[in-house]
C-alpha cells in the first residue's frame, strides 16, 4: 500500500502550497527554506494568508507552540502533513513530535543540527526541543505524528516494558542529552511500519466514533513495529558523533541478556574495546556506569521476583548472581530503602 493508493488527491499542491513556492521564488533572498524567528516570516505568511484567503493564527508565529493549538478536546494524538514550501521557522513545544518522511526529501533543523531526512525516514523529536523542517519540494510528502507526551510514554516506553536497559537508554537520549534529543531511524520505506502511518492518517482524516482511543492504538502498534523492525539499528547521534553507533544497541541488549554474570571485563573483550572506552561508552549513552546499569537490572528483576511467594529470597539471590544472600539483602536495602522480607510484605 502507498500513499498514493490511499491518499491520491494529497498527492497534487494544494494553492496554499503553490502560493508558498511563488513567494520562495519571488523573493529568494528571504532564504525561506532555512530555519527563522516567527517574526521574520510573518509577512510571508500575511501575503499568502491574502492571496488564498487561509488565515494563520499569530500564535503559530510563536517561538513555543502550545497544545491547544494542535489537540482537539479529549484528544492526546494528531496527524498533520506538513506543507510543502511553508517557511521554515524555529519552534518548540510541550509535546513529542514524530516526523515521517513519505516520499521526497526534506532537512530536520534541529538545534544546531542539520538533518536530512529522506523518503522513509523517521525521527521522533522530544519535548522542548528547538526544531524547524524545511520540506522545499513539489514530491516531498511528510507526516506529523504529534503525542502528549505522558501518551508518548505509554504506548513507546510500555513496548519495552521488558527489557530496561534500552527503555533507559531511550529515555536519556530524548530527555537528558542537552546536544542530540531525538531518535532517528532509517526503515528504507519499510511497507510494514508505514502501513500503520497511512492507517493513522486516514483516521485522523475520518470522522468516525472512537477515533481517539483508535488512534492511540494504531500509533500504539506503530510504535511496536518500529522498534520490532529497526530498534537494532536506530541511528542514536550522540553516540553515532562518538563513532560507537553501530554496536551501541547490541552492546545494551548483551547487557540485558548477560547481567546476572557479565563483568566489564567481559564486555569490553567480547566488544573489543579497552575497558576504560566500554565504561565511557556505556555512561554516555544511558547516564550511567556499567556497574550503575548492572545493579538496576539486578534490582529490578528481584523486585519482580519478590512477587512469586514460592520463591526465597536466597534462591532470588542466587538468580540474580549474588554468591552471599546477605550482600544481596544489603544491596537491595540499600536500593528500595527496605529489606527483601519487608519488599514483598508490601506488595
Amino acid at each position: 500500500m502507498t500513499f498514493k493508493d490511499m491518499f491520491s488527491q494529497q498527492i497534487k499542491m494544494i494553492p496554499l502550497e503553490n502560493t508558498f513556492k511563488q513567494l520562495h521564488e519571488q523573493f529568494p533572498e528571504r532564504n525561506l527554506q532555512l530555519p527563522h524567528s516567527g517574526e521574520y516570516v510573518s509577512d510571508i505568511l500575511k501575503l499568502a494568508s491574502q492571496k488564498t484567503g487561509n488565515s494563520f493564527p499569530d500564535k503559530l508565529l510563536e517561538n513555543r507552540l502550545e497544545e491547544e493549538l494542535f489537540f482537539r478536546s479529549g484528544f492526546d494524538t494528531e496527524l498533520y502533513r506538513h506543507l510543502r514550501y511553508l517557511p521554515a521557522n524555529w519552534h518548540t513545544h510541550s509535546f513529542l513530535e514524530v516526523v515521517c518522511v513519505v516520499e521526497g526529501q526534506a532537512v530536520n533543523h534541529i538545534q544546531e543540527q542539520e538533518l536530512h531526512m529522506c523518503k522513509g525516514d523517521i525521527c521522533i523529536i522530544a519535548p522542548e526541543t528547538v526544531h524547524a523542517i524545511s520540506a522545499f519540494s513539489d514530491d516531498c510528502i511528510i507526516i506529523n505524528i504529534v503525542l502528549r507526551t505522558s501518551t508518548f510514554e505509554k504506548v513507546f516506553f510500555g513496548v519495552l516494558s521488558d527489557n530496561d536497559i534500552l527503555s533507559d537508554f531511550f529515555t536519556h537520549t530524548l530527555y537528558h542529552s542537552k546536544t542530540h534529543p531525538y531518535l532517528f531511524f532509517r526503515t528504507g520505506g519499510d511497507p510494514e511500519v508505514f502501513d500503520f502511518v497511512f492507517y493513522a492518517y486516514r483516521e485522523f482524516l475520518r470522522n468516525h466514533q472512537y477515533k481517539e482511543r483508535f488512534l492511540n492504538n494504531i500509533v500504539g502498534a506503530f510504535f511496536i513495529i518500529l522498534l520490532r523492525n529497526h530498534g537494532s539499528n536506530v541511528i542514536v547521534p550522540e553516540a553515532d558523533s562518538q563513532g560507537h553507533d553501530e554496536n551501541i544497541i547490541f552492546l545494551l541488549k548483551y547487557m540485558q541478556e548477560n547481567y546476572t554474570s557479565i563483568t566489564l571485563k567481559d564486555l569490553a573483550d567480547f566488544f573489543n574495546y579497552s575497558e576504560r572506552q566500554i565504561q565511557r561508552i556505556i555512561k554516555n549513552c544511558t547516564g550511567m556506569s556499567f556497574s550503575q546499569n548492572i545493579q538496576k537490572l539486578k534490582m529490578r528483576r528481584a523486585a519482580r521476583l519478590l512477587t512469586n511467594p514460592d520463591l526465597s529470597v536466597s534462591a532470588i539471590a542466587e538468580e540474580l548472581g549474588y554468591m552471599d544472600s546477605g550482600n544481596f539483602r544489603h544491596i537491595f536495602k540499600k536500593y528500595y530503602g527496605m529489606t527483601p522480607a519487608e519488599y514483598r510484605e508490601k506488595k
